[in-house]
């Protein structure tokens, strides 16, 4: 998903990504990483996103246990509890 790795920095898409841990950085899928303290989307912080109970769902949908995400974006009024993706 584009992103990368040193020993001092984390990257996406050859952009230092400002504060990410590297010791702890762990690439997910459809563009989302995350570190020990926060969550990223396309190498951009996510607000409000708690790293510990974050999941990833299918077609760029994540949620942790407060909001649900598309594309890195929360989706306003979304319910974390009864949130499922329809597939057609």
């Amino acid at each position: 998903d584009n992103y990368a790795k040193d020993p001092w920095s984390v990257y996406y898409n050859g952009e230092k990504i400002e504060g990410a841990s590297t010791k702890t950085f762990k690439t997910l899928s459809y563009g989302y990483g995350k570190d020990a303290w926060s969550v990223y989307f396309r190498g951009r912080k996510i607000q409000d996103a708690s790293t510990n109970a974050f999941e990833i769902l299918s077609d760029g949908y994540a949620k942790d246990a407060r909001h649900v995400f598309y594309l890195g974006q929360k989706v306003k009024d979304a319910s974390t509890f009864s949130f499922k993706q329809l597939h057609f």
